[in-house]
């Protein structure tokens, strides 16, 4: 046997088991009114109503109409079989067989009714019982019912259906229940969780209009954005300058240091500032004595002659170009 099919098989297993405690719990709840159930009334061989749900009969009052015939334990003959681990499918057959070769009686003269349960080494454990079909149906006259009625053997407070056509038609029956029981059992359920995912498709619903929205304004917002994205460009700037205005040399306070600095017989050519560093160039009598009246001029410092003093003989002036510092206040040394 290859790998495959033995993974198969076990699979098989392991799902019938999962069907067969599903199937069993059912079999409780519907016993404790806890699932939509078909329920008959059988009659007992001494007269008595039952009320039978699954594999639960409980004792009537009064003389109410039976269409089942309920078989005490006495009358029964009783036993238990192992089945080897086969498809709970092949069960009814395989059980069949086994009760053929069990019973006294031939096939044809017994009536016969079981339950299986999985055993946890694998295979079957089926609990079994039989009686003469004479009897039954002799039962079944004196009771008023026909041959064809739901025949339950009872054992230990327990009953067994035989698996008959009138036990088939109740089973279809039972299926159409089940299925009303999981539509109302889903309905329940959408209506329990309803209330709780409302608000997260509410907020889903909101995000996807908002992205729409965000989606259908976007061309209409591409000039603006190209328009604030000059803004900030011209912000930048416009920073920039503050800073380097609130750094440069302050022009007036410059004007007038050289102004009180420089004697009457002295003009200038050209002034350039260039951050704290600035440049005179112009004409005085003697450059020596101009170079030591500007070192002494407050907010001037590193003054120095860049070149040689050359003399103009026409104006009898000496050419100058001179280089110096501005070190006032808010401008570092």
């Amino acid at each position: 046997m290859t790998a495959w099919r033995q993974l198969s098989l076990r699979a098989h297993a392991a799902l019938d088991r999962l069907a067969w405690g599903l199937g069993d719990l059912k079999r409780a709840l519907m016993e404790r009114g806890g699932w939509p159930a078909t329920s008959c009334t059988a009659i007992g061989l001494d007269g008595g109503r039952w009320s039978v749900t699954g594999t639960r009969a409980r004792r009537l009052k009064g003389d109410r109409r039976a269409s089942a015939l309920l078989v005490p334990e006495p009358e029964c003959l009783w036993g238990n079989v192992q089945l080897p681990d086969m498809p709970r499918r092949s069960l009814p057959n395989g059980v069949e067989e086994t009760l053929w070769r069990v019973s006294p009686l031939p096939p044809d003269q017994i009536v016969a009714a079981w339950q299986a349960e999985p055993l946890a080494q694998g295979g079957w454990s089926v609990q079994w019982g039989m009686c003469r079909r004479s009897t039954l149906v002799e039962h079944l006259g004196r009771q008023g019912l026909s041959e064809t009625a739901q025949v339950y053997l009872m054992r230990n407070g327990a009953v067994f259906p035989v698996r008959g056509d009138a036990w088939r038609k109740q089973d279809r029956r039972q299926g159409l229940m089940d299925c009303a029981g999981v539509v109302l059992l889903l309905i329940l359920l959408a209506a329990l969780t309803l209330p709780a995912l409302m608000p997260l498709v509410l907020k889903r619903q909101a995000v996807v209009r908002a992205v729409s929205h965000v989606s259908a304004l976007e061309p209409q917002a591409a000039p603006l954005r190209q328009k604030m994205d000059e803004l900030r460009r011209q912000a930048l700037l416009a920073e920039e300058l503050r800073k380097n205005i609130s750094a440069d040399v302050p022009l007036a306070s410059v004007i007038d240091a050289l102004s009180g600095a420089i004697p009457a017989d002295t003009w200038l050519d050209r002034i350039e500032v260039n951050g704290s560093e600035i440049r005179i160039t112009g004409l005085t009598a003697n450059a020596t004595e101009l170079t030591s009246s500007i070192a002494r001029a407050p907010g001037l410092v590193d003054v120095r002659s860049t070149g040689a003093n050359v003399r103009d003989g026409t104006l009898n002036k000496e050419r100058f170009t001179f280089e110096m510092r501005w070190r006032g206040e808010g401008v570092k040394p």
